[in-house]
């Protein structure tokens, strides 16, 4: 399948790839929601509303007791699980399913740490997913984003803005380019006034889990980073991926290990680059606050042509195992 049109052998393609894979024994699947709060509407009209064809006459009635800000999160336990807990935290503008399945239909990274015996929690945070999204007037600032394919093309580092429309990816990239389309299905709404709800459901969420290891992506690793500062005896270890919105060091509280993990093309892109400096101060602080803060470059670890997007590179399987080896290593 390219980045248009369908391909009716997409699903016996993901079939293929399960079959010739050893099976994974589950212990039991579920879900949960954790955090937020409740609010109360009064004085709205009753409004006549016609939900079906056949249902002409629905009174709608707005005010009463609503349930706002939480996030959601769906869990994965392994029958024998001989890891922590993994909590995954999505990146902006996306949500949980970023670690399920990749753009051209792999195993996601979800899979991957479930074969490596850690119980798995995907989490849509705040706004995103099955978390839902508050639209009651007068509870969130601002108003939601959607990012277009153009522009996840250029922040996930899968080429230049002038290689879009060509589809022209950068040299060596691991990114399926074929599948941008797929990849880009799953950006959905976000609001960028939500970080301190987004903070304070992965808390939640956390407190529920117990101690566990805490793996995030892009504006999803700077929720995480904060939660691991207020939670340090919860948060056993931070895989940090291309995060951004970094808290403050502070020398009265040391969270637990962290890495931050980064990919290739960063020169390429001054978003990017200003950010990797971003990193590099906070390495510095950390290091001087002797927070246990390290930063791992996955070309140098072997893994070149890697994009923002690292969980959806077509070598994703290969970093997730060296993800696992730190986290075996460090929690």
């Amino acid at each position: 399948m390219g980045s248009t049109g369908f391909d009716p052998t997409f699903p016996t393609t993901i079939m293929a790839i399960h079959v010739h894979t050893q099976p994974l024994a589950i212990a039991s699947i579920g879900s949960f929601y954790a955090g937020g709060k409740r609010v109360e509407v009064s004085g709205k009209p009753v409004r006549q509303l016609r939900l079906s064809h056949d249902l002409p006459h629905y009174p709608y009635d707005p005010n009463g007791t609503y349930s706002i800000d939480h996030a959601y999160v769906n869990f994965v336990i392994p029958a024998e699980p001989t890891g922590l807990p993994v909590v995954f935290v999505h990146g902006g503008g996306l949500t949980g399913s970023m670690w399920e399945t990749t753009p051209d239909g792999r195993p996601g990274w979800l899979t991957a740490f479930l074969r490596a015996g850690h119980p798995c929690y995907i989490v849509d945070n705040v706004e995103r997913g099955r978390a839902g999204w508050c639209s009651l007037e007068g509870q969130w600032e601002g108003e939601p984003v959607l990012r277009t394919e153009a522009e996840s093309w250029t922040t996930y580092r899968i080429g230049t803005a002038e290689g879009y429309e060509t589809r022209t990816p950068y040299a060596g990239s691991k990114f399926p380019v074929e599948y941008l389309a797929e990849a880009s299905r799953q950006a959905v709404p976000r609001w960028v006034t939500n970080n301190f709800r987004a903070i304070a459901a992965l808390e939640a969420v956390i407190e529920r889990v117990g101690r566990s290891v805490v793996i995030s992506h892009s504006h999803g690793g700077g929720i995480a980073s904060h939660v691991a500062r207020n939670l340090p005896d919860l948060v056993a270890a931070s895989v940090l991926l291309e995060p951004n919105g970094l808290p403050d060091v502070d020398t009265d509280v040391v969270p637990g290990p962290q890495v931050i993990v980064r990919g290739d093309f960063i020169d390429e892109s001054p978003v990017f680059s200003e950010l990797a400096e971003r990193w590099d101060k906070y390495l510095q602080k950390s290091r001087a606050a002797h927070w246990p803060v390290e930063m791992v470059k996955l070309a140098d670890a072997g893994f070149r042509g890697s994009s923002h997007n690292m969980m959806m590179d077509s070598n994703s399987d290969d970093i997730a195992e060296f993800v696992t080896k730190w986290i075996e290593r460090n929690s």
